[in-house]
């Protein structure tokens, strides 16, 4: 009860410049609501348009034509893993690229096998063997070319270069394939690689080539978000909420009585000090009246005494021998008991 008490107490003491605060943002919640829903967001969307995507890979056919115990002779090995140079002496690398149907207009394809030298990183030889050199209209939005090297003869170079440097260098070969491309709208050139690898009679493509490029225009526009009720209502609720608290608060203005209030608050706070009872009304006792509870328990501090309270008379005191002090909030009551 003491907590309702004051805070009771605490509204009924700032009532009007609390309703007023309260009416005042109560109002401009009001106003933030109608801006909310008058004033749409915007947003800027970007949007990929006139989307084109073209790619490239790179298939591998070997024909057998020697005499093995794994194929049948005039097989044709296509993406194997490992070809041989005793069985297969000659691969074909087909290049395929394809677009968009209708829109790719033309496509190049290089190919080549480049061997490079090094020591330490470092070249000190470089050839570059180009097989395919083409272009071509798309046909269903599809180019091919192919072309085919004799890997024994590349062997044997390799034999006879190695030969040459012995231990102070080594030698790396790749296959390096650029794409060039025209369509209705855009133009360009990409590429992709891998090592070529010999190894004795074995030679194998370390990883299938392909690639690939996606071409598109960003655009950009603004988009009207009308706000949602959750927003523009929420603010209007807060609103009215504290309109209606602020009627709230000068009702408990109207109806509380802040001297009532205070005394209980007193009252729960020197609790330990106040004992409930009877005090005597006789005549020839000494009344001394005390302006409020307060000063009252003081005197009971300063005189060792306890502070007695009457229900009935609604009405507190502290006795020191003929002498009353006494507090009581109600002037009617204290007269009729005074005078009794």
């Amino acid at each position: 009860m003491a907590f309702e008490d004051r805070a009771t107490y605490f509204i009924a003491q700032r009532a009007r410049p609390l309703a007023v605060s309260l009416v005042i943002a109560g109002l401009l919640c009001l106003v933030a609501a109608g801006y909310v829903f008058a004033t749409p967001t915007v947003e800027t969307v970007s949007e990929e348009r006139n989307v084109q995507s073209m790619e490239t890979d790179v298939d591998t056919e070997a024909v057998v034509t020697g005499n093995t115990t794994l194929y049948d002779r005039g097989t044709t090995l296509r993406n194997r893993s490992v070809y041989f140079t005793s069985v297969s002496p000659e691969l074909t690398f087909v290049t395929r690229t394809s677009g968009p149907d209708g829109r790719l207009e033309a496509v190049g394809h290089t190919l080549a096998i480049e061997t490079v030298g090094l020591r330490d990183d470092r070249p000190f030889f470089s050839e570059r063997r180009t097989l395919i050199e083409a272009t071509s209209t798309p046909t269903n939005g599809t180019v091919t070319h192919r072309a085919t090297v004799n890997v024994s003869r590349i062997r044997e170079a390799l034999l006879a270069r190695q030969a040459v440097v012995g231990g102070a260098g080594q030698f790396r070969i790749t296959v390096v394939v650029n794409t060039t491309y025209e369509t209705d709208r855009y133009d360009g050139t990409y590429s992709t690689t891998t090592p070529f690898v010999l190894s004795g009679q074995a030679y194998y493509l370390e990883e299938q080539p392909s690639a690939e490029e996606t071409r598109s225009r960003t655009v950009t526009r603004e988009v009207r978000q009308p706000p949602t009720p959750f927003e523009y209502g929420g603010i209007g609720v807060l609103g009215l909420v504290l309109i209606l608290l602020s009627a709230t608060v000068v009702r408990i203005e109207r109806t509380a009585d802040p001297e009532t209030l205070r005394v209980n608050i007193v009252h729960d706070r020197n609790e330990e000090w106040i004992s409930r009872g009877e005090f005597p009304t006789e005549s020839d006792k000494q009344y001394i009246s005390i302006l409020t509870l307060e000063d009252l328990v003081d005197v009971a501090i300063d005189s060792g005494r306890r502070v007695i309270f009457d229900p009935e008379l609604d009405a507190y005191a502290v006795i020191d021998g003929d002498e009353i002090y006494y507090y009581a909030h109600d002037a009617e009551e204290t007269d009729m008991w005074l005078e009794f």
